[in-house]
């Protein structure tokens, strides 16, 4: 259970520096609302965390919106190909949220669920 936790607070970090950092110092104006957008995903990471006390499904929740988060900022600051390229940054943040954090979230807490189970020494 500690290397969940561990990576929960890992991608939790990685959403706060990445998203801060875009809005702070990439962005010509700081917006609290698009901030608080792009935050949405790893909000609802944190309450699931430290409210519901699930790392696992914190740490499945977050992992494909890091993957794409990295990628839209890569796509948009980085290497950018086409001048629509910042676009991903206003629809990366509701996929995360409407798509993939429900469908990771329900993985990890599966995922932590099996292992309580085999843990405490039940036969499935």
């Amino acid at each position: 259970m500690k290397i969940a936790r561990s990576m929960a607070l890992t991608l939790l970090a990685f959403g706060a520096v990445l998203h801060s950092y875009t809005h702070l110092v990439e962005a010509d104006a700081f917006h609290v609302g698009f901030w608080l957008l792009s935050m949405s995903p790893y909000l609802v990471g944190a309450v699931v965390l430290f409210a519901l006390d699930r790392p696992h499904s914190t740490a499945g929740a977050l992992l494909l919106p890091a993957f794409l988060d990295a990628g839209a900022f890569y796509s948009a600051f980085i290497d950018p190909q086409s001048s629509t390229a910042s676009l991903g940054l206003a629809f990366v943040p509701i996929i995360n949220l409407c798509v993939l954090v429900p469908i990771g979230g329900a993985i990890g807490w599966w995922v932590g669920y099996r292992i309580r189970i085999t843990s405490e020494g039940h036969a499935v």
